[in-house]
């Protein structure tokens, strides 16, 4: 049985980007047995994003500050606030050269009873579950989450991922960044580039052979809310994520798993 805390709030660090952060604070929400507002579960979301690098500038050596550093930093000042539980609304960010940063700085400033879930592993755990029969995940998201091949993690004898040829890859980080056309520059309202871009990723990783996706990147979380593409489960990581901080925190509270509520 999973351990859970019975106090304090659940934390959550946004502005990764910021329309990510409110996502998973909303699909949190969404994932909690409650009938009235006093019902709900006590939720801080610290969405300043000029406080914390880009994650894939770090990976690819463009910033030389390791975000994991500013992400330490907000989770020991809710720590203060009493943030017992928390998630980061990022997947990049959970890459080990910028996630171990962040659990290493937590110690260091002496972090007793925070409890900070990773993103990654509760993917890997969620497929598992709730998907037993699928053996090739493919692992659609930025740049930086492809180069440093974080979603190995979830691999084992029952389970392998599957990434895009480099240049749709590319084309795909593209669909997320472009200062025109991606995501991030497209709040609410998103191009038929981006959309197109990312059905033909979909597609291509199909081809090479996965039988479930995972939309990796926070990002696709909010932009695209797809399920299932040509017959193939898609797996929403802040969805997961949200899941997974209602379980931690109260067992009892998570609504039971009938699909995709979030």
């Amino acid at each position: 049985m999973r351990e859970y805390i019975k106090k304090g709030s659940i934390g959550i660090v946004g502005g990764m980007g910021p329309e990510a952060g409110i996502d998973l604070a909303s699909k949190v929400v969404r994932n909690t047995v409650a009938c009235m507002d006093q019902e709900h579960l006590p939720l801080v979301l610290y969405s300043f994003p000029a406080d914390i690098a880009d994650r894939t500038e770090y990976i690819e050596g463009k910033v030389k500050d390791n975000p994991g550093h500013s992400i330490a930093r907000i989770l020991c000042s809710m720590e203060k606030e009493g943030v017992g539980l928390a998630g980061v609304a990022c997947n990049s960010a959970h890459v080990d050269r910028i996630f171990k940063v962040v659990l290493s700085d937590l110690e260091k400033n002496g972090s007793g009873s925070l409890r900070l879930l990773n993103m990654i592993d509760e993917v890997g755990a969620f497929i598992r579950n709730y998907y037993p029969d699928k053996k090739r995940v493919g692992i659609l998201g930025t740049t930086g989450t492809y180069i440093s091949s974080s979603y190995s993690a979830i691999e084992g004898e029952d389970m392998l991922t599957v990434n895009l040829e480099k240049d749709r890859q590319s084309q795909l980080h593209t669909a997320i960044y472009h200062p025109q056309f991606g995501i991030k520059a497209q709040s609410g309202v998103f191009s038929h580039q981006a959309k197109s871009i990312f059905y033909d990723s979909c597609s291509s990783i199909i081809k090479k052979g996965a039988d479930i996706i995972v939309l990796a990147c926070t990002e696709l979380s909010v932009a695209y809310p797809l399920r299932n593409y040509m017959g193939i489960p898609v797996v929403d990581s802040n969805t997961v994520l949200a899941r997974a901080l209602v379980n931690a925190y109260d067992p009892s509270r998570l609504k039971p798993w009938g699909g995709w509520t979030g």
